[in-house]
């Protein structure tokens, strides 16, 4: 299966899911990125453990669309 195919296949399985289960979906795909993103350190570094780190993210999205929010960025720069 190509990259597409394997992508394709993910959403149409994602779709499929009740929309709270889409939101853990969207987590765990988000919370390896965001972490890949930062200066290195893994969960355990921080002193959370993989749970802890999941919860965290989790709790914390709901605060997600006020931080990409237009002009916010600004903040970054402080």
């Amino acid at each position: 299966m190509d990259t597409n195919e394997c992508t394709q296949q993910i959403m149409e399985d994602m779709l499929a899911l009740p929309g709270d289960k889409i939101a853990e979906v969207v987590d765990f795909v988000h919370f390896p990125k965001a972490q890949a993103q930062t200066s290195g350190h893994t969960p355990h570094e921080t002193g959370l453990t993989r749970e802890e780190a999941f919860d965290l993210r989790r709790r914390l999205a709901t605060f997600e669309s006020d931080w990409d929010a237009p002009g916010m960025d600004a903040y970054d720069n402080l």
